[in-house]
């Protein structure tokens, strides 16, 4: 199964009938894609999940915007702007700095895009 956008998405597919469950599988999914590594600074111990943009700052609760994250990276970077925390952070890794940015590029597929429908009244 492959990760989905939010934990909620879990629930309308029905791969998971609560809301809890749908978030710890949505998280266990985000550490796999980093492979139980820190987004920042590989470390693989004390994983959390950060959001990429806060919360506090507009951050949404999407795949795109969360990563796996140590627990001192996630308390050190707190509501910063992720990129000038990182740049002044000396385990920076430009490697590391080129996968969060494709991490967090949009989806390919909009599911919202509008299209015009048809009237087939007439």
């Amino acid at each position: 199964m492959d990760i989905l956008s939010t934990p909620n998405q879990y629930l309308f597919e029905l791969k998971t009938t609560s809301p809890a469950e749908a978030k710890r599988l949505w998280r266990r999914k985000i550490k796999e894609k980093w492979e139980y590594e820190c987004a920042y600074c590989g470390a693989d111990t004390d994983l959390t999940i950060d959001h990429v943009v806060p919360r506090a700052k507009g951050g949404a609760d999407f795949t795109n915007n969360v990563v796996c994250c140590c627990a001192p990276c996630n308390q050190n970077k707190g509501h910063q702007s992720w990129e000038e925390w990182y740049f002044s952070q000396d385990f920076f890794d430009k490697d590391r700095y080129e996968k969060i940015q494709d991490w967090m590029k949009p989806e390919k597929e909009n599911l919202f895009l509008y299209r015009p429908r048809r009237n087939n009244c007439s």
